[in-house]
């Protein structure tokens, strides 16, 4: 019964976000200036800049605190650039709705890192695949809970009615998708070792285990259902963390697929990080991505290493990348050496 009362006080709250008290406002946000190149392609402007800001509001109900959000990354205030949503933490864990979460894109990639993944700062062409299936942009509901019944395991899950979301019964767009798709859902879990017997008082009793999964009905635009998993193993030693990450998963066209250009990748990411001191860390991260194509019976592999370095002065935060990318885009013989220059402040 408490479950229900929580459910219908999120709806509820949905179109009448009222209280008898007043509410909390805050606002926080980052910036950070980069200046990349890439050896085999400077055809652009190597300077670049991102501002990102999120407006949060809360309140106090009888069920849990209510908390509304609104992130945007350039766009301001635009309602058709900003992700917003509403939530309700109570006891049994968060209740949510929005256009912002994708429960497995969130772990698309958790190996340690000093600054970015492998591939960001966009050396290789991994969009082209699509782990993470574009969901996060459309409406969801959602649940959250980081330790589930005292266990210390976290849970993720989002759950789309419908992708494409153009058409809702509301007064604002419900979040649009350029793929067809009908339902969808996306879920993370983490499993924490230091509770298993024997593993937990051992040196492995401070790894964690993550899987993720998502699959949608109809994703791929010819109507063939669309499906992702991942697992990952992380674990810190002192001042060093190593993790390891496998995934499969299929490709995702705007257009229906021909027979040609299905693909199905597989990926192994290594992620090796060392945190010098407090303020400095260094990081070494490798992913190779094995594209099988169906029709053809051809694979192709894109590997690419990168080296990442953070180094934090004050309220700024110097981040350098260098990697490499062998085939990359899948492409035999195409290579990328990107490098990137990062200062990135936060408020």
């Amino acid at each position: 019964m408490k479950q229900v009362k929580i459910i219908v006080a999120l709806i509820a709250g949905l179109f009448a976000f009222t209280s008898a008290q007043a509410g909390e406002l805050s606002v926080t946000g980052s910036m950070q200036a980069t200046y990349q190149s890439n050896q085999d392609n400077n055809t652009g402007n190597p300077l670049g800049m991102n501002t990102d800001l999120t407006f949060s509001g809360s309140t106090d109900t009888d069920f849990g605190t209510a908390t509304w959000t609104m992130a945007t990354d350039g766009t301001f205030l635009g309602e058709s650039g900003a992700d917003h949503t509403f939530k309700i933490a109570a006891d049994i864990g968060t209740i949510g709705i929005g256009n912002s979460g994708d429960a497995a894109n969130a772990v698309d990639d958790i190996t340690p890192s000093a600054f970015e993944e492998a591939n960001g700062s966009g050396s290789g062409n991994y969009a082209a695949a699509d782990f993470g299936s574009g969901m996060d942009g459309s409406m969801s509901l959602s649940f959250a809970n980081g330790d589930l019944g005292g266990t210390g395991i976290s849970v993720a899950y989002n759950y789309y009615p419908k992708l494409d979301g153009t058409t809702n019964n509301e007064k604002g767009a419900s979040g649009t998708d350029s793929y067809t798709a009908d339902s969808a859902q996306s879920i993370n879990v983490g499993i924490p070792l230091s509770g298993l017997p024997v593993i937990g008082g051992s040196p492995l009793g401070g790894a964690k285990i993550t899987l993720g999964y998502n699959e949608s009905d109809s994703r791929i635009a010819n109507g063939t259902p669309k499906e992702g998993g991942t697992v990952a193993v992380v674990m810190p030693v002192g001042p060093l963390s190593v993790g390891y990450q496998k995934k499969a998963y299929q490709n995702v066209g705007t257009a229906a697929l021909t027979e040609a250009q299905k693909a199905f990748y597989k990926d192994d990411i290594l992620g090796i990080a060392y945190a010098v001191n407090d303020d400095f860390a260094i990081s070494y991260n490798i992913i190779e991505s094995v594209k099988h194509l169906h029709s053809a019976g051809t694979t192709v592999e894109q590997e690419t290493k990168a080296i990442n370095v953070a180094y934090t002065v004050g309220g700024l935060t110097l981040g350098i990348q260098d990697a490499k990318t062998d085939n990359s885009g899948w492409a035999t013989g195409t290579n990328d050496d990107t490098r990137t220059l990062s200062v990135k402040t936060a408020f």
